[in-house]
């Protein structure tokens, strides 16, 4: 049987591919403004797999051509949207105990400011603390909330992590990881004290299978954090739960693809990541919103029209069918 990561590898990575299923390529692609690093590999499947470039059928062959193509968000903006969700992270210090040459990861808490730079409440008994204060190269890995494995975001960021001095910057920083830890009321003890990274070289995101790349520093401050991922938990619960049948129409309508099962796995101002069961096998796909949506309100919107038009091509295909 396959395993899970066959299985759930997405079809973006497999039109990307352009090589035989055991093939393996890695390619780097140069930016304005820095440089990006894009790493393409292609997993082994079977032949007859949705997501397999020896799948001729019609419908597969169309359903890549439209992946290749889905509008998604760009890596600095998904890398700033990953960092802007978290609440927890995990960061890599040069290890004290190592003589400062292996590292070291903590789990920490943090928040982030308005230039995507983290923030972190420390105390100064935290080994990882002692391992900043020697040398504060370091990197924070933040999952995607509710990862669960290999399908699901995360990213890393690395730069330098130092004490914030400015006392306002220190006050700044106490709003601001106090808006999203409300209960540390720990951070005003006298062993801690706030630090930030500054100075951050670059973030690297795996965004599940078919999604991988590199941004500059500069093009992770230059990226934004998404304005409907904040809700994005609610409305795919919402619609998993009432109306699986509608998201299994969308899926056929406006990707063109006849699935047996579908689920909302997040959702963004410009479209929705989703998984799908089609002949027993799980993989991810991206169904772009009809336009893009920048509140809560628009997305409710734009959901309801999708929904109708899915419905009333459905009710217009299954007529044709029964007139033949």
């Amino acid at each position: 049987s396959m395993s899970l990561a066959s299985r759930l590898i997405a079809p973006t990575l497999a039109l990307r591919a352009r090589a035989s299923h055991a093939a393996r390529a890695s390619r780097s692609t140069a930016r304005a403004g820095g440089r990006s690093l894009l790493v393409v590999r292609a997993h082994e499947v079977k032949a007859d797999s949705a997501v397999s470039m020896e799948n001729l059928d019609p419908e597969i062959v169309a359903f890549r051509e439209h992946q290749s193509t889905a509008a998604k968000l760009s890596f600095a903006d998904e890398c700033r949207t990953l960092v802007d969700l978290g609440r927890y992270g995990v960061i890599s210090t040069f290890s004290r105990e190592h003589g400062g040459e292996y590292p070291a990861g903590s789990i920490v808490g943090f928040a982030s400011d308005d230039k995507g730079r983290p923030i972190f409440a420390l105390s100064s008994m935290s080994g990882h603390t002692g391992d900043l204060k020697a040398n504060g190269k370091c990197s924070l890995t933040v999952t995607a909330p509710g990862f669960t494995g290999a399908a699901d975001a995360r990213v890393t960021i690395t730069g330098t992590v130092a004490p914030i001095t400015d006392a306002a910057d220190q006050k700044a920083a106490r709003e601001t990881y106090l808006a999203k830890h409300p209960d540390a009321f720990w951070v005003d003890f006298g062993d801690f004290s706030w630090h930030r990274m500054d100075g951050i070289l670059g973030a690297r995101l795996v965004g599940g299978f078919a999604r991988a790349g590199g941004v500059s520093g500069t093009e992770y401050a230059a990226g934004a954090p998404d304005p409907v991922a904040g809700f994005s938990a609610p409305i795919a619960s919402h619609m998993n739960a009432d109306h699986v049948d509608s998201l299994i129409a969308m899926v056929g309508h406006y990707v063109g693809l006849t699935v047996e099962d579908a689920a909302i796995a997040s959702l963004d101002a410009i479209g929705m990541n989703m998984k799908v069961t089609r002949g027993g096998e799980s993989f991810k796909i991206r169904l772009p919103l009809t336009e893009p949506a920048r509140d809560r309100k628009a997305v409710k919107e734009v959901l309801v029209g999708m929904t109708k038009a899915a419905a009333k091509a459905a009710a217009e295909g299954k007529k044709e069918a029964e007139e033949k």
